[in-house]
């Protein structure tokens, strides 16, 4: 031991903590072989360059968040697991340290001594071993915003918060008990905040929710209504049906050629139209989709398309039950694809558009046409148009297991999302 200073010890045991920490919160983002070789020489080479330069704590640091990076955009998921991993370090250390000055009383403890030094790191590992494990089982890896810098914001203040503590117990030795009881009152208030943050959370995502659920009850409603009416018109049909073939029946038997030809053309006539305004042909695969969320906007946008006078097609030949991706996220882009369908049809004299979901193997697709009436200039401001709207590199970036394309003929403007279900 005497070979290796202290100084150089605790340098060592910080970045191992910290690492350590790291590899198991930072989750399947690195395989098993990659942290083998990369923690280990992060561990050493750090340890070497601060013993040497001092204070290139945070540029090292820096370092590894430019190095784990995938991408120019920021990286709010690897920043919150940064925070989290140093506010973890911090805490478990102060229990730690303050557990073992309890122990052997804070006149006792000696920096220099390494059997002290290894008994407090051994603690602190213990420590941080029981937060990973209530890390897992409350699965906050899950729950930590991948694109949003709210949470980054509010747990850079709670390190803020520990590392100031830090600093001035390292500062104010000859005040432990009172530097003790100023973390303690930081630390239930650092709780107290994370509780409110967490609870207005929960109340935005209710609320969200809600929402949601208010308009698919509404989209229910305007669906229910609507076979409420073909319900009723087809008893009219029914009535008037028999009738007109009663009538047919009277000219077959006078066997009068041109009375018969006038009754099937009145009968034509009146089947024609009332069948082509029925809603049923239009709805009739809604009943395959079972997701309650997508049934409700897909109802509530034919409705719409059928408001807005433009020709419109739906077609969903298989079950459609889950999908692999946040239902939330997914209905936001299809409801913008779809209103962006809308608004540049609706403008024609005879628009159309055809929704469509078809799953072949693995690939589960959404298809939008909507017709361009021969204007390449309309389908190239639709695209732009679709671009602004939707954040397509930031959805790309957090589903893997999403593709969105879009292209265009003399007549369609095509947008397709594709969902990989399962992934090799």
């Amino acid at each position: 031991m005497s070979i290796i200073s202290p100084q150089l010890f605790t340098i060592f045991s910080n970045w191992f903590l910290f690492f350590f920490l790291f590899s198991n919160l930072y989750q399947n983002r690195l395989s098993n072989k990659k942290k083998i070789i990369l923690y280990p020489s992060f561990i050493i080479g750090f340890t070497i360059i601060e013993s040497l330069i001092p204070f290139t704590k945070l540029p090292l640091d820096i370092f590894t968040y430019f190095y784990l990076r995938k991408s120019k955009d920021i990286d709010y998921y690897l920043l919150n697991v940064f925070i989290i991993t140093a506010a973890v370090k911090i805490i478990a250390i102060f229990i730690s340290t303050v557990i073992f000055a309890i122990i052997v009383t804070i006149d006792n403890l000696d920096a220099n001594s390494f059997p002290q030094l290894i008994i407090i790191y051994s603690s602190i590992i213990v420590v941080s071993i029981i937060f990973i494990l209530i890390y897992n089982f409350f699965n906050i890896n899950k729950r930590l915003d991948k694109k949003t810098p709210l949470t980054t914001i509010i747990l850079g203040y709670v390190y803020l918060i520990f590392f100031t503590i830090l600093i001035l117990v390292q500062s104010f030795k000859n005040y432990p008990y009172f530097i003790l009881g100023t973390l303690l009152f930081i630390v239930i208030q650092s709780f107290f905040v994370i509780i409110i943050f967490l609870y207005r959370r929960l109340r935005n995502h209710k609320a969200y929710q809600d929402k949601f659920a208010e308009e698919q009850v509404k989209n229910l409603k305007i669906y229910t209504d609507q076979l409420e009416s073909d319900q009723l018109k087809l008893r009219h049909f029914k009535h008037d049906y028999k009738n007109l073939l009663f009538s047919l029946k009277t000219v077959v038997d006078e066997q009068d050629n041109i009375a018969m030809n006038q009754a099937l053309d009145k009968l034509e006539n009146y089947s024609d139209g009332y069948l082509n305004n029925l809603s049923m042909d239009l709805f009739q695969d809604i009943k395959n989709v079972h997701n309650s969320y997508l049934k409700s906007l897909l109802i509530s946008k034919i409705n719409t398309i059928n408001q807005k006078d433009i020709a419109s097609h739906f077609t969903c030949n298989q079950e459609l039950d889950d999908l692999p991706i946040n239902i939330f996220d997914f209905i936001n882009l299809l409801d913008t694809a779809i209103d962006n369908a809308i608004y540049f049809t609706q403008k024609q004299n005879n628009g159309e558009i055809y929704l469509s979901i078809n799953q072949e193997g693995q690939q589960l697709a959404f298809l939008i046409y909507n017709s361009i009436a021969n204007q390449p200039n309309t389908a190239i401001e639709e695209k732009k148009h679709l671009d602004r709207l939707l954040h397509i590199r930031t959805l790309r970036k957090k589903y893997s297991n999403l593709f969105i394309q879009s292209n265009q003929s003399q007549k369609w403007f095509r947008f397709n999302i594709i969902l990989i279900t399962k992934e090799d």
